[in-house]
């Protein structure tokens, strides 16, 4: 059914297809949905949709896109007082796979669910992926303390470590997609616990921030 048209801005406008990209791409195979469709069940002609998406692969890329920004969004909050860092990072974990939940249907969903080959694709998830390791480097950081500044050789180390801390965690809350019935919160405390034991046995991590991984790995 043809949605009546409101007079929305450029930006409400292109949110407002978004959103209804996710729903339309995460209910329906890609190669089953068609742009006309779209922009009718949006209320719009279809010259203006593609006014903001040249072609459908163009929209689902930028409704992947929206949906990885909304995930950092969710999954990415300041600490609260006294919080540990395996605290956070299991909350971080289970806010993932709370989004998951609320939004079985997304494009995001969907997107993880039948794998991942598309280039761009790829690089949408490596930009989540980057901006996800300097938010953990950043809190691991402050574990140290203010000011801290970790040797090169080490910072690397850890960064690797934390890559793929990601994509396992990633692969944990795919299968989960899958699997819906595999208890969140023990996911959630393996991924805290992996993580923190990876940090932990890095060489040459400074001395305060082994013993504060240690306390909290008992």
């Amino acid at each position: 059914m043809r949605a009546t048209r409101r007079r929305l801005s450029p930006e409400d406008r292109r949110a407002e297809l978004l959103a209804l990209g996710a729903e339309v791409f995460g209910q329906q195979p890609y190669d089953e949905v068609r742009i006309d469709e779209v922009a009718e069940r949006a209320g719009v002609s279809r010259a203006l949709m593609y006014h903001y998406f040249p072609d459908k692969r163009s929209f689902f890329v930028a409704v992947v896109k929206h949906q990885a920004d909304q995930l950092i969004e969710a999954t990415s909050h300041l600490p609260l007082p006294g919080m540990t860092l395996f605290e956070e990072v299991r909350t971080g974990v289970l806010a993932y796979m709370e989004y998951q939940q609320q939004h079985p249907h997304s494009a995001w969903a969907a997107y993880v669910g039948i794998g991942r080959s598309d280039p761009v694709l790829l690089g949408i998830d490596d930009e989540a992926k980057d901006r996800q390791l300097a938010h953990i480097m950043t809190r691991i950081i402050e574990v140290e303390g203010p000011g801290t500044e970790l040797d090169p050789k080490v910072e690397q180390h850890l960064k690797v470590i934390v890559y793929g801390w990601l994509a396992f965690t990633f692969e944990l809350c795919r299968q989960r997609i899958m699997h819906p019935s595999t208890d969140a919160g023990q996911l959630a405390d393996a991924c805290a616990h992996a993580l923190l034991d990876a940090v932990g046995r890095v060489p040459g991590i400074p001395a305060s921030l082994a013993d504060a991984i240690a306390r909290e790995r008992r």
